[in-house]
């Protein structure tokens, strides 16, 4: 969401209106973005974000259907795949411009990269993931552990209450 349209808001969750998002309040910081491990997130560097807003939980295809219908925006692939299309599932199939539509759509934004990474982090710095090193088929879905997505919120929140 822009600044103009959160002014004067102060509270931790919000529900967007327009496609019923959850919104949690991510607080002004800095912390040290990128890795050593890949030359395209090189050389790891302090960056500070100013407090926004972010949505609790992936959009789900539920949202994205009411977007899809409002519009005329195309399917993204996989959608009449029953592993990829339950309601409650995050929508996958979509590139960044149709992330983008979304956003605009919602009266929303996508985050920047250092929000999203901020964000991701859940208050947890020099960390790979947001509960720390290393990854585990119970705190994550990756790779084929599960095969398909499942409902938002399956998992943990971290540090911010993302999911």
């Amino acid at each position: 969401a822009s600044a103009e349209e959160l002014k004067g808001i102060k509270a931790k969750k919000i529900t967007w209106k327009k496609d019923g998002a959850k919104m949690v309040l991510i607080p002004a910081g800095s912390f040290d973005m990128g890795s050593g491990e890949s030359s395209d997130e090189q050389p790891v560097h302090t960056v500070y974000v100013d407090a926004f807003y972010m949505d609790e939980y992936e959009v789900t295809n539920a949202q994205y259907w009411k977007f899809m219908s409002a519009t005329g925006h195309r399917e993204p692939r996989y959608w009449d795949d029953s592993d990829y299309n339950q309601p409650n599932q995050p929508v996958v199939g979509v590139d960044w411009n149709d992330a983008v539509a979304y956003a605009r759509w919602a009266g929303r934004r996508l985050p920047t990269e250092a929000e999203w990474e901020y964000a991701a982090r859940g208050g947890l710095s020099g960390r790979k993931y947001p509960w720390g090193d290393p990854i585990s088929t119970s705190q994550a879905n990756y790779g084929s552990n599960v095969g398909k997505p499942v409902p938002v919120g399956s998992y943990s929140a971290n540090g911010y209450g993302l999911y």
